[in-house]
């Protein structure tokens, strides 16, 4: 691992587990094993290798979220995958998962770095607007679908985590049509 990557999940471990504001660099550049100076050369203070680190999480969501959907599944077959890849990605990833939960908000996190992250998730989104094109999904904004997705997904995950249910297939296969249900389209 070269140093910048050191830095980079240093700062990731560090801020998970004590606090953005409770992570001085001096202590990043020693549990990484590089000079202050070396993280200054990679960048230019700690909220960019915060917002690195945002970044790649999201890259990694466009890529991870998309992974072996069935191609001649059905649209809920589909849902079904995305919401286990998160899941799964999450409990592969606990570090991930906390830094989205407790440091990749507002105003650590700024708008303007959120929409960096848009093209890395475009596919994403556009997945979720056919399905409200086609009435697989409830005619309601984007976003609020988005959100009670993630929501629901990171609400398994913190039952998970906090070990107040074991999450075992079944669980999990309730909160995924507990998902489901929430958004699918329904006529009127």
């Amino acid at each position: 691992m070269d140093k910048k990557q050191r830095i980079i999940i240093t700062m990731l471990e560090l801020v998970v587990k004590q606090g953005v504001h409770a992570t001085p660099m001096s202590q990043v550049a020693r549990e990484a094993n590089v000079a202050v100076g070396t993280i200054y050369h990679y960048f230019e203070n700690k909220n960019q290798i915060i917002e690195e680190i945002y970044l790649m999480i999201v890259k990694d969501y466009g890529i991870v979220l998309m992974a072996n959907l069935p191609e001649n599944g059905s649209f809920k077959d589909k849902y079904d995958a995305m919401w286990l890849n998160l899941f799964n990605y999450f409990v592969g990833n606990p570090l991930a998962f906390q830094f989205i939960e407790y440091v990749a908000v507002p105003p650590i996190i700024s708008k303007e770095i959120v929409k960096k992250g848009i093209p890395y998730i475009s596919n994403i989104r556009d997945f979720f607007l056919q399905g409200i094109l086609e009435k697989e999904l409830r005619n309601v904004p984007l976003r609020l679908i988005l959100q009670m997705i993630f929501g629901d997904v990171v609400s398994a995950m913190r039952l998970k985590i906090t070990e107040d249910l074991e999450m075992t297939k079944q669980e999990i296969d309730f909160a995924l049509e507990m998902s489901w249900d929430s958004v699918k389209y329904k006529a009127n």
